[in-house]
């Protein structure tokens, strides 16, 4: 397997700059996920590194070799796309082994290396049927054993499980998670799917409009996220956003206040970070939001919608100011659209970001 190295890297469409300055390091066997919304550039990124996009700008480097003008097929790399993209009229075996006789193969070497892919994958029993004789999942694995048995130093996914069933992604994720165990083999994803990227990476690659808005693993981009964009877009429901200000400092962090939640503590945040009156952004997750037992609670809202969802229950909500929340609840609790709630923020899970959308600094150890 390889490292990959990404130095500045640059792709503009005339005067459309679509990637701006990536820079990123991949260890060698790890498993690294782009994500972000349509049009992001990660399809586009992950493409420049497979060679079928020119690059601009900057450096590509697989296993320390640099490739900007190296031919896909000398890279190292394996591709496995959103379409199967199989011969309708070759069996499985005949599919995965295209590639290999292509490159003038031994017969045998061939034969040894479709056999141990499909003995991966647990399709042995699939060889000799032909692409419309299996499932979804069964071709995308036909497509992955083809990737397979080029033995490349570097797998690319390109959104792989777009095209599947909701039980099929969730199988096939994991077929994907277990492959990389046994592998151990450099990987780089491309979905807009967060619950692919939170599950499977090793560290995440957050994309929007061509930038990079952090990288992390999954829990430190859930648990720290540098800016709004971050914030919003990882976790499922969305964090909650309120608008408020900082009323000074604390012994514990930042004292700020909103119509929803009057004067709260933010803890463990750099007391010098604002000055007081300054504009910010409080974010709550929705399982932070707990409903209180009883007339307590610091956030009053009215339930709009309930979603229940078996382990838990999903209440859309909307303060007397007009700001719309999404809280978590017990799925033993009921509640009535129109009803009233009272809302507890659980203690040192609040987010804190300024003016320009930036999280604001913690306070150093």
């Amino acid at each position: 397997m390889a490292t990959v190295r990404l130095d500045s890297i640059e792709k503009a469409y005339g005067q459309v700059r679509v990637i701006k300055g990536v820079d990123l390091d991949v260890a060698d066997g790890e498993f690294i996920v782009f994500v972000g919304p349509s049009g992001c550039g990660k399809s586009t990124l992950l493409r420049m590194i497979a060679g079928l996009e020119d690059i601009s700008g900057g450096d590509l480097y697989i296993g320390g070799e640099r490739c900007n003008e190296r031919a896909p097929k000398d890279r190292g790399i394996a591709m496995v796309f959103q379409s199967y993209a199989l011969y309708p009229h070759k069996t499985v075996y005949q599919n995965m082994a295209f590639g290999l006789k292509l490159a003038r193969r031994p017969k045998a070497e061939i034969e040894t290396r479709v056999r141990e892919a499909a003995r991966i994958l647990q399709m042995e029993h699939l060889l000799d049927r032909r692409p419309n004789q299996l499932s979804g999942g069964q071709r995308q694995r036909v497509a992955i054993g083809r990737a397979i048995v080029r033995d490349p130093q570097v797998f690319l996914f390109d959104e792989p499980l777009s095209n599947l069933d909701a039980a099929l992604r969730v199988s096939t994720r994991r077929e994907i998670a277990k492959l990389h165990a046994d592998l151990g083999a450099t990987m780089i994803y491309v979905t807009h799917d967060q619950v692919e990227a939170m599950t499977l990476a090793d560290r995440i690659v957050v994309l929007d409009a061509g930038i990079v808005q952090q990288i992390g693993t999954p829990i430190e981009l859930y648990e720290r996220p540098q800016n709004l964009f971050v914030a919003g877009f990882i976790g499922s429901p969305k964090m909650n956003f309120l608008a408020a200000e900082i009323v000074g400092p604390d012994a514990g962090g930042l004292r700020v206040s909103s119509p929803e939640t009057g004067e709260l503590l933010v803890t463990d945040r750099d007391m010098q970070a604002l000055a007081p009156g300054a504009p910010v952004t409080l974010g709550i997750r929705p399982e932070h939001l707990v409903p209180a037992e009883g007339e307590g609670g610091g956030v009053r809202a009215v339930v709009r919608l309930v979603e229940r969802l078996g382990d838990q229950t999903l209440l859309e909500m909307e303060t007397q100011s007009g700001a719309t929340l999404v809280a978590k609840a017990p799925p033993e609790r009921r509640f009535a659209p129109g009803a009233t709630v009272a809302l507890d923020l659980a203690a040192g899970k609040t987010h804190l970001f300024d003016r320009n959308g930036k999280a604001v600094a913690r306070r150093k150890p």
